[in-house]
């Protein structure tokens, strides 16, 4: 995949970023180098290979209530926007 300059400044627009020239030229480099990395990746053959680790429950938070109602009310507050006594954010796509 060939990553250009508007590439760049494309992302840095996704991300309310602001990116100067020189920043640019730097992302645009490190970003080729890690598509590049991810095509190697790509190239390795995998046939044969088995899954190891099957269990993904194990990566899972569970979801519990908070029990230090000051501490969530705390980080509540650091949100300017609620809901529902939950902070409300900006929907990600």
């Amino acid at each position: 995949m060939d990553i250009t300059k508007k590439d760049v400044e494309l992302a840095g627009k996704l991300a309310h970023m602001h990116i100067s020239e020189e920043e640019s030229s730097l992302y645009e480099e490190q970003l080729k180098a890690l598509f590049n990395w991810v095509q190697e990746l790509s190239a390795v053959n995998t046939d044969g290979v088995t899954l190891t680790q099957t269990d993904l429950a194990a990566f899972v938070r569970s979801d519990v209530p908070v029990e230090n109602e000051a501490l969530a009310q705390e980080l509540r507050n650091d949100f300017a926007a609620q809901e529902n006594a939950c902070a409300k954010v900006k929907k990600v796509l």
